[in-house]
């Protein structure tokens, strides 16, 4: 699969490493191609890099790896180019201070993105879990969960062979609007993270 991935900070640059690894062809999308970070980034994982524009075009699937706001910046300008793909959300809307959530329980990240993008395949995931855990998902041999929810099954499906292919295990958690329920699920894992926990942990739902 063709995916571009928007973001080379710690989730866009660990994503696209492991999705590489599994045999993914991925292209890194940046504003500045030519900066020595993106171009170490590609040069390391054999990706290639580009203007997000660019990246996007002949991709399959598209992951949102931006901090919020600046994300909606880039989904209007290629709500066109993105129409029809499949969108992987990441974003969670954090505040100026990392305290808290912009929006939460009544609105979300991934409901705006896909307000900006109407005709595109909108799947939120991957905003639950550290950028440690992405780079390896097994914790004692149990792979983290990796809840996601969109309105669209067969993208739903698509993230889940993605999450799949690199060690998660991944969670069906319905439609688009259970945003506002994982992106505040999000808030609690960075409260503790941040507080004695650290990045090396992750949520696992277990069952009899």
């Amino acid at each position: 699969m063709k995916i571009a991935v928007l973001g080379t900070g710690r989730v866009g640059g660990t994503l696209g490493r492991r999705w590489m690894d599994a045999g993914h062809e991925v292209m890194f999308g940046t504003r500045d191609p030519a900066h020595p970070r993106v171009a170490a980034l590609a040069s390391e994982t054999g990706a290639r890099s580009a203007a997000h524009a660019d990246a996007v075009e002949g991709a399959d699937a598209i992951v949102l790896a931006i901090p919020w706001p600046g994300v909606l910046d880039i989904c209007d300008e290629l709500a066109d180019r993105m129409a029809n793909k499949v969108v992987i959300d990441c974003v969670n809307p954090l505040n100026a201070t990392f305290s808290g959530l912009d929006l939460g329980f009544t609105a979300s990240a991934a409901e705006e993105i896909a307000s900006r993008c109407p005709r595109s395949r909108v799947v939120k995931a991957f905003n639950t879990v550290s950028s440690a855990t992405m780079a390896d998902p097994s914790y004692a041999g149990t792979p983290a969960t990796l809840f996601h929810c969109g309105d669209d099954t067969d993208a739903k499906r698509i993230v889940a062979d993605l999450a799949n292919a690199i060690g998660f295990f991944p969670v069906d958690s319905g439609p688009l609007a259970h945003a506002r329920l994982l992106e505040p699920l999000a808030m609690l894992y960075i409260h503790l993270a941040m507080n004695g926990w650290g990045s090396r942990c992750a949520i696992q739902i277990v069952r009899r």
